[in-house]
């Protein structure tokens, strides 16, 4: 057995522990640890990926001078055969949400002023950008991973099973080293996107999100924001503002449509802002009051989808937890700890129409339930266990990351922006080629039993 020296569990570990315990046995850093080899397959969490690095880098030290070159770079750093499906499409759309996103950004950060924080690894103090200045022994706070002993502990024999769990120090007995058994403590891990202060020097957590649609009604009860706001003031010592929720949705902002006759169009569903309506209004009319009755109505009606908080696109929600709250959610974390440990857990599924698209080991559940042992060891080959030492998130991608001063080393350099958005736009084409083509083809039903 490799040295272990510590189990850690995560937000996401909870969330899986209450959703399906299969699924929490198969995953959990405390139980089968299992992760599939090779590039991360579900394009829903590699897109967030995409986006995450890509931000990043353009808070944090910004290398590539632009979050879009930064989401070129994340995609070259895949061959053709490790891409995800749809990952061709993602990126298309990464593009245009990025592209807005530094317009959304510049314009409802005026206020605020956020500026990432600076953080000096090795102590863990946090230091506010509005006052100090960057230097060698200081780090942009983004992606800061933490690891907070839970004041439990477990030993764990040579082939890194649970035995017995201790919820206190002086409960370890002194021989468990001579049952061939080891002491190891249990941690809370995260990571949190990125920290920021304001202009009045205040800590936000602040986390990127990537959906279908922005959600507002679960942030009152949301546990990664509680978690993470509890996790904050253990690690770095000091209590933070508050959370800042930044949802970004998978939609392409366009241009506001016109009629064939050039006038603007006023149909509600096109994917377009108040901004861009109300600048197309000035370009065609002067003035909004010179524009006709109609298309002022439908500007107001764009004003009123519309918040201080963002659009349908991009919003960001300000989220703060009370004292009692955090306290309370420490008390949730050792509740549900409790219950992951109890030695007679019996890991039953809990399946849903979701099972087809969020679960890796949705095929395993299934053979379990057959008892078909030779689909099972066939599956078990695409996996293999993480390393339960692991101080953080491994991302074995960002060794393939064409960082500008690896490509400047070697005669290279970053494509201009253009090239790279042109780049875009002819995948954009070639995909609608393909899709035009699929459509033309005579339409068969395959049906497996009948395949030689």
């Amino acid at each position: 057995m490799k040295n272990i020296s510590h189990f850690t569990i995560r937000t996401s570990d909870r969330r899986t522990f209450r959703r399906c315990l299969r699924k929490w046995d198969f995953q959990s850093s405390l139980r089968g640890n299992w992760q599939h080899i090779g590039t991360e397959q579900n394009i829903n969490f590699w897109f967030g990926s995409a986006i995450h690095f890509s931000l990043e880098d353009y808070h944090g030290e910004n290398k590539f001078g632009d979050p879009r070159k930064a989401l070129w770079a994340y995609y070259q750093a895949f061959s053709a055969d490790e891409l995800p499906m749809g990952a061709e499409a993602h990126y298309e759309l990464g593009m245009s949400m990025l592209s807005y996103y530094l317009t959304w950004y510049k314009r409802h950060n005026d206020v605020a002023g956020f500026e990432t924080a600076l953080v000096d690894p090795e102590t863990h103090q946090l230091y506010d950008s509005h006052k100090v200045k960057k230097s060698d022994n200081l780090e942009y706070a983004v992606e800061q991973s933490f690891i907070l002993p839970l004041k439990t502990w477990v030993s764990v024999d040579s082939n890194g099973h649970i035995h017995n769990t201790y919820f206190n120090v002086e409960d370890i007995p002194n021989n468990e080293a001579l049952s061939n058994m080891s002491i190891v403590p249990i941690c809370y891990h995260g990571t949190m996107d990125k920290i920021v202060c304001d202009k009045y020097g205040r800590y936000w957590i602040l986390d990127y999100k990537t959906a279908k649609g922005a959600d507002t009604n679960k942030l009152d009860t949301d546990d990664q924001i509680s978690s993470y706001l509890w996790a904050f003031e253990k690690w770095f010592g000091i209590r933070p503002y508050g959370f800042i929720y930044l949802q970004l949705t998978k939609e392409s902002v366009q241009e506001p449509k016109r009629l064939k006759n050039g006038e603007l169009s006023v149909d509600k569903k096109q994917k377009t802002t108040y901004s861009l309506l109300k600048q197309e209004i000035l370009n065609d009319y002067g003035s909004v009051n010179a524009a006709p009755d109609k298309i002022i109505q439908f500007l107001n009606y764009f004003a009123s989808i519309e918040s201080p908080e963002g659009d349908r696109f991009i919003r960001w929600d300000f989220v703060k937890r009370t004292p009692e709250q955090l306290e309370s959610t420490e008390e949730h974390i050792m509740g549900e700890l409790r219950h992951m440990l109890w030695k007679d857990l019996y890991c039953y599924p809990s399946p849903t129409r979701d099972c087809i698209w969020d679960c890796p080991c949705r095929d395993l559940c299934l053979a379990l339930d057959r008892k078909d042992e030779v689909a099972i060891k066939e599956f078990m080959q695409n996996f293999e266990q993480r390393p339960r030492n692991e101080d953080g998130n491994l991302d074995p991608w960002r060794e393939n990351i064409p960082w500008p001063e690896k490509l400047i080393a070697e005669g290279k350099c970053v494509p201009e922006l253009d090239e790279i958005l042109a780049l875009d736009e002819c995948m954009k084409i070639e995909l609608e080629s393909r899709a035009s083509q699929e459509d033309n083809d005579e339409f068969k039903f395959m049906y497996s039993d009948e395949e030689e």
